[in-house]
């Protein structure tokens, strides 16, 4: 079989080819990389800068009227005009137009074209020449805009150029609309957290009044506890856990009757042990709330000891969940420092000796030493 002859410029071509088709591919692993609407839209336009070969490039999604800078190559200086990063697309007709026709808009050369101010301010800053406006669609529906072009001088785009334009607007309008719909999952997130974490302040002031606590204990203990946390290192995706559980750190009394929780003078050998039912029965109440899962631990176990004295368990040493340890210490010392039925408030020093004068026992050492650090700033 004779040997295949290719011409100097099919060679050219086809190396041309592979440098295009390398850049795709490079775009489609880059944009799987991420969810984020920033980094994709940045990927985009250096992307089709490079594929065009040009020196400049923007590109702006759309939401109603309104235009919004994605990102830029190279970066903007600052300061730089705001209407470079917010603008009404009206004040745009040629964005408007790609963005209407779904298709390609090209000027040869912005200093002899027709411009409306807003352009104007574009074309200047940038020193643009000839401009490709290049719509990104999803679907049937133009999402956004591409806006490359020269600096140099005059520059006409072949159908190549555009046939690749195309393909890289596909690539990244999916990514776009994917990541507009985790941000939405986000959002929705965030919204129902917000929505338990209100209800589960609401459950922490009723039981403080039930309990005859009408100092906001409970959000105080469970600010104190996250301030704890952040000096013991815990990391931050943890704290929110950590939170809950402390603001539902007594739910379980909800099971106590008045009679007990309430009674001003001692309780009985009998009374006491139904006090001490109140960790599991917290969880019980809680264990089927996968929401509250992570947050168990403070409800559990905050009455369990060091030394292993303590309940429902007899846990001991790091047995003790550490969110369970810190908030041992923060309990002890806010119920101390409060007036109770059946006492009066410990002043913060004699509630800060004994914190100290039960480590290793009562408490987790470590914890003692951070936490009377920590108070000593406050005293």
């Amino acid at each position: 079989m004779p040997k295949t002859k290719f011409t100097l410029h099919e060679k050219m071509f086809e190396r041309e080819h592979a440098k295009e088709l390398s850049i795709l591919l490079k775009v489609s692993s880059s944009l799987a990389s991420t969810l984020e609407l920033r980094d994709i839209l940045q990927i985009a336009i250096e992307s089709a800068t490079e594929l065009l070969a040009l020196e400049t490039g923007a590109i702006y999604t759309v939401v109603g009227d309104h235009l919004y800078l994605g990102a830029t190559t190279p970066a903007l200086p600052d300061p730089f005009p705001e209407e470079l990063r917010l603008a009404d697309v009206n004040d745009h007709p040629h964005i408007a137009e790609a963005l209407n026709t779904k298709t390609p808009l090209y000027l040869e050369d912005a200093s002899t074209a027709p411009l409306t101010a807003a352009e104007k301010v574009i074309v200047d800053s940038r020193r643009l020449v000839s401009i490709l406006y290049f719509p990104l669609l999803l679907k049937e529906n133009a999402i956004g805009v591409f806006i490359v072009g020269t600096t140099d001088g005059v520059r006409k785009f072949t159908n190549n150029e555009i046939e690749l334009c195309y393909m890289l607007s596909n690539q990244v309008s999916l990514a776009v609309a994917n990541a507009r719909l985790y941000q939405t999952a986000q959002q929705a997130t965030a919204d129902l957290s917000r929505a338990y974490d209100a209800t589960l302040e609401g459950w922490s002031r009723v039981l403080d009044i039930r309990d005859h606590v009408t100092d906001e204990h409970t959000r105080r203990v469970a600010n104190m506890t996250i301030t704890l946390a952040h000096k013991m290192g815990i990391p931050e995706s943890e704290l929110g856990h950590i939170l809950r559980g402390a603001l539902l750190h007594d739910i379980g009394k909800m099971a106590i009757p008045d009679a007990i929780l309430q009674k001003r003078g001692n309780l009985t050998d009998e009374e006491r042990a139904v006090i001490k039912t109140h960790p599991e029965t917290a969880y019980q109440i809680l264990s089927n709330i996968e929401y509250l899962a992570p947050a168990l631990d403070i409800p559990r176990y905050h009455h369990e000891k060091w030394d292993g004295s303590g309940y429902p368990s007899g846990l001991k040493g790091e047995e003790i969940p550490l969110a369970a340890r810190l908030f041992a210490v923060v309990d002890v010392y806010d119920a101390l420092i409060s007036d109770r039925p059946y006492r009066k408030a410990w002043s913060k020093e004699d509630a800060l000796d004994y914190i100290r004068k039960e480590s290793g026992g009562h408490f987790y050492p470590r914890v003692v030493d951070v936490f009377t650090e920590m108070m000593r700033e406050q005293i």
